[in-house]
C-alpha cells in the first residue's frame, strides 16, 4: 500500500477530528440551560419553582460566572441617598456609600406566581421571600434632625434587619430572536417589611460618646421612623442592581426552554 494512501487517510482523519472538536465547541457555546444545581419545572408547578428559586439564591452567594453574575455575599451597591424633608419626623440628609448587604442570599422563597404562556403581553412575576436576619454595612454621612433632635457625623454604619419579608414584582417582556422568545426585564419593584432594625454608627458628633449613645438610643427605640424613610431607597437600589443581574441570567435562555415538556 502506497505512502500516499496513508498520508491521505491521516489527513482525512485529522479533518474529521477537527470537525468534531469544532462542532463540540459550537455546541457548548450555544447550548444554554439553568446553572447547576437549578433544574427545570413543569409549567404551573409553584412548589418546584420555589425550590429552584431558593437553590438559585444559594448559588448566587458564590456567583454564577457563566452568567456574568458576581458573588452576592456580600451584595454590593455603590450608593444609597436620602434627602431631608422638614415635614417628616426624620429630616436628615443621609448618604450611604460602599454599601454591602450580608445574608441576602439566605432568604427562603415562599411564593412565585405570574408565568404565563401568552407572550404577546408583559408578564408580572410576583415573588415573595423571608429572610430571618440581614445586615447592611456602609460608610455614611448624616446631617439633620431625628424627632427634632440634631444629628451629624461621618463614619461607619451597621444596620441589622430582623425577619425581613419582601415582595418582588418583576415585569418582563418577550423579544423574538431566530424563532425563539427571550425575556427582558422591564421593571422591578421591591416592597419590604421587618420586625426590627438595629443601627450602629461610629463617629457621630465627632466621636462624642455621650451624644452618640443618646441619639442611637433614640434611633433604635424609634426604628420605624428611620426604616420607613430608608427602606424604599434601599429597595430601589437593589431593584436596579437586580434588573441587571436578571438580564444577564435570562439573556441566552429561550422562554420555550424554561419548563419541562413531559
Amino acid at each position: 500500500m502506497s505512502s500516499n494512501f496513508f498520508v491521505r487517510h491521516s489527513f482525512q482523519c485529522s479533518l474529521f477530528i477537527a470537525f468534531i472538536v469544532l462542532f463540540s465547541l459550537q455546541w457548548c457555546a450555544f447550548a444554554t440551560d439553568f446553572p447547576n444545581p437549578v433544574t427545570k419545572c413543569h409549567f404551573g408547578d409553584e412548589k418546584c419553582m420555589i425550590e429552584q428559586a431558593t437553590k438559585l439564591l444559594k448559588k448566587a452567594a458564590t456567583g454564577i460566572p457563566e452568567k456574568n453574575i458576581p458573588s452576592l455575599e456580600p451584595w454590593k451597591v455603590a450608593k444609597i441617598e436620602t434627602l431631608g424633608d422638614k415635614s417628616k419626623a426624620l429630616n436628615v440628609d443621609l448618604v450611604m456609600s460602599n454599601v454591602e448587604f450580608y445574608n441576602y442570599t439566605k432568604a427562603s422563597v415562599s411564593g412565585i406566581k405570574g408565568f404565563t404562556k401568552d407572550l404577546n403581553k408583559p408578564m408580572k412575576i410576583v415573588t415573595r421571600n423571608i429572610n430571618p436576619r440581614m445586615t447592611i454595612k456602609a460608610h455614611y454621612k448624616i446631617n439633620g434632625n431625628i424627632l427634632v433632635l440634631p444629628v451629624i457625623g461621618e463614619g461607619e454604619m451597621t444596620m441589622v434587619l430582623d425577619n425581613v419579608k419582601s415582595r418582588f414584582t418583576t415585569t418582563i417582556k418577550a423579544q423574538e430572536r431566530n424563532g425563539k422568545h427571550y425575556m427582558s426585564v422591564d421593571n422591578i419593584k421591591i416592597e419590604s417589611s421587618m420586625d426590627r432594625v438595629t443601627t450602629e454608627m461610629t463617629n457621630l458628633f465627632n466621636g462624642d460618646k455621650t451624644l452618640s449613645e443618646s441619639i442611637l438610643e433614640v434611633m433604635n427605640e424609634n426604628w420605624r421612623v428611620l426604616s420607613d424613610e430608608i427602606t424604599p431607597r434601599i429597595n430601589a437600589a437593589l431593584a436596579h442592581s437586580l434588573e441587571e443581574l436578571l438580564t444577564n441570567f435570562f439573556i441566552d435562555i429561550p422562554y420555550e426552554d424554561y419548563f419541562l415538556t413531559e
